[in-house]
């Protein structure tokens, strides 16, 4: 991890693509960070969908990956125009790699070691961390997707992800053996959650496998993963060959929708699906992402209303320093005390639930309170030219 300026020219980074990317972080921030997370404390778009179905919260993390592989094509742009591949650059790829999957763990050490301190917790219990999460698919995605754009053609990369998208159709539609077909997408019975046992086992999957039975970042749902981050790659290839223009904007947009339709089509027989990251909910997310892209490159790069970018710019260049940093802000507000209560609950009831009367606004107001307190840092760090690197 580095702390710079980030200092880019304007030809190294399209505008849209940073205003993109912190509009997907300030979404993840705000439903990360409700006032309360108990049912009927929030409004249903700012929930995850329970199993089959989605709601826009399900874009987040998936658009995330989708902005990942357009800014690859920005990053491994020289080697595609035929420079020879510096080793330095698989240094570079495996180091942020660790770094992300390391971010991921230490957030499961700082809660640890929260509760040690302030709950009296007898120790770490190393044999009960969950070992997947946000972070480490980020990282996962991130090796695998840039090792392939760095060796492999465009026409090895469609076969790559058709095969990604209708292989992992066949695992779940006949695997585990002795089931049928809406059993094999449920719950308890899918092959993602039979795999991660068999792998991580329960101890080491998210709330155990208990109240979620599946690991929502589970291992075998890292492989569609990938095609989210190579659909993102494939944008910028086409905006590095179009041009920053209303044609290619128009054309994100058209595309997006028809990509979009075709996953909520194929959705009807390979349901939608986020925690199981259906091939359905990757096309679905990823034609949002297309035309996300395309209205921010149509607003910001062609149409040139940069200073409506720039509060999202603050956020965009430092996108992983926001997230893991509401993340552990949270843990520390929810394990420190004042009085009976939470720091958190504090703060929650006197600056909140006291003036606002309707919970879900009020849990709302929370949300949006937390992320304007780390806008607030993003503006200050970006008045100095800092941005912090993973």
């Amino acid at each position: 991890m580095s702390f710079d300026s980030p200092a880019p020219t304007k030809s190294q980074r399209l505008l849209s693509l940073d205003a993109f990317r912190g509009m997907t972080i300030i979404g993840m921030v705000l439903v990360n960070n409700p006032g309360k997370w108990e049912p009927g404390q929030r409004y249903g778009m700012l929930d995850h969908a329970p199993w089959h179905g989605w709601t826009p919260t399900d874009w987040i993390f998936p658009l995330f990956l989708f902005i990942m592989g357009t800014s690859l094509a920005y990053s491994m742009k020289k080697y595609r125009d035929g420079a020879a591949i510096d080793p330095a650059v698989y240094a570079r790829i495996v180091r942020r790699t660790i770094l992300l999957f390391a971010l991921g763990l230490f957030s499961v050490l700082f809660s640890r070691t929260l509760a040690i301190v302030f709950n009296g917790a007898d120790g770490l219990h190393l044999e009960t961390w969950r070992l997947l999460g946000v972070l480490q698919r980020i990282a996962l995605v991130f090796l695998a997707a840039s090792l392939i754009v760095l060796h492999t053609s465009l026409r090895t990369q469609i076969a790559i992800v058709l095969g990604l998208l209708l292989g992992y159709w066949a695992l779940l539609a006949w695997l585990p053996a002795g089931s049928n077909y809406p059993t094999r997408l449920s719950p308890e019975g899918n092959v993602v959650r039979a795999f991660d046992l068999k792998v991580l086992g329960a101890d080491h999957m998210y709330t155990q496998a208990k109240s979620e039975k599946t690991e929502p970042e589970g291992l075998l749902s890292t492989l569609p993963a990938i095609v989210n981050t190579l659909l993102g790659y494939w944008v910028g290839l086409a905006i590095q060959r179009r041009g920053a223009n209303w044609g290619t904007v128009g054309w994100l947009i058209v595309a997006g929708i028809g990509l979009t339709a075709v996953g909520i089509v194929w959705g009807d027989v390979f349901p939608i699906n986020k925690k199981l990251w259906t091939s359905s909910f990757v096309l679905l997310t990823s034609g949002v992402g297309m035309i996300g892209l395309g209205l921010c490159l149509g607003l910001f790069d062609v149409a040139g209303y940069r200073k409506l970018a720039r509060p999202l710019e603050i956020v965009g260049i430092n996108a992983i320093f926001i997230f893991v940093g509401s993340g552990l802000l949270a843990q520390l507000l929810g394990a420190t005390r004042v009085g009976e209560s939470s720091t958190k609950g504090w703060l929650y009831e006197k600056v909140f639930t006291d003036h606002i009367s309707d919970p879900k606004l009020a849990s709302l107001a929370f949300a949006a309170a937390t992320v304007a307190f780390w806008w607030i840092i993003l503006w200050g760090m970006a008045r100095r030219g800092w941005s912090v690197r993973v």
